[in-house]
């Protein structure tokens, strides 16, 4: 489209979905160019840390959050804070995030703002509904979850069965169940295992066993850190951050859309 430096009230505004498909590619473009900041452990245990603890906002939200705002702690919209009694301060700088249904908004930490106490952040989810969930929600995405209270089979891990990917769960509490079930599934959803007819998959196989074991270990750890969920996992992960300068080869981008997918799903 052509625009008219000159005279900017002549330019045409662009479509709505035009405006919000842009701003949606900027946002992400930003956060694909910053992403070469979370090459170092340091910065990358730093960003997890973050993106677990903001729970009320999406895991890709919150990493948008951190590029603006690392010491944020709770953020809404200054009319979302009026509706709580609280006023933005004047000289308040707002954070940039997505919204569904619009391209941007605009939102504040409570730092900046004054007023009665906020109300708390959101809680851990209930995690016998949340394993429940998910395991019923990722059948109709070609994935069978069987195992203890699923099914007769015996122990084992994700693996292809006819036309169909199954996860074989072992015996063990919810909380186990659920992080086992999380990081199968942040490998099927990533393609590690390749793709499948009708599952809106990709083949993406990780460029080596470490890289795809610390990408979806990603995935569970905000996952399950966000449910308040231990994982063996996200052990893995925080071992690997303290005993190496550098993270592995990975999406950051895609560790944050899987993490956002699966607790989607898982509610």
């Amino acid at each position: 489209m052509h625009q008219d430096p000159l005279f900017p009230e002549w330019n045409p505004a662009p479509p709505e979905d035009e405006v919000e498909r842009l701003a949606e590619l900027r946002a992400f473009d930003q956060l694909g160019r910053l992403a070469e900041r979370y090459r170092s452990s340091r910065a990358f245990g730093a960003l997890l840390d973050f993106v677990i603890r903001m729970r009320d906002l999406s895991p890709y939200n919150a990493a948008l959050l951190h590029l603006q705002k690392p010491g944020a702690t709770q953020v809404r919209t200054a009319a979302e804070w009026r509706e709580l009694g609280r006023r933005v301060r004047p000289d308040a700088q707002p954070a940039l995030l997505l919204h569904p249904g619009g391209p941007l908004r605009f939102v504040f930490d409570v730092s900046e703002t004054e007023g009665p106490p906020p109300p708390p952040s959101a809680a851990a989810a209930d995690v016998r509904a949340a394993l429940e969930a998910l395991a019923l929600r990722v059948r109709a995405r070609g994935v069978e979850v069987t195992g203890p209270l699923f099914g007769p089979e015996p122990p084992g891990r994700l693996r292809r069965g006819e036309g169909r990917f199954v996860i074989q769960m072992e015996e063990a509490d919810d909380a186990a169940r659920y992080a086992t079930l999380v990081y199968e599934l942040a490998r099927f959803f990533l393609g590690h295992l390749g793709g499948c007819e009708g599952c809106d998959l990709e083949d993406r196989p990780p460029p080596d066993a470490i890289s795809g074991r610390f990408e979806a270990g990603s995935v569970a750890a905000i996952v399950c850190g966000r449910a308040g969920v231990p994982t063996e996992a996200g052990a893995f992960v925080r071992g690997y951050l303290q005993s190496f300068a550098e993270v592995p080869e990975l999406s950051l981008d895609r560790v944050l859309r899987v993490a956002g997918r699966l607790e989607r799903l898982s509610r």
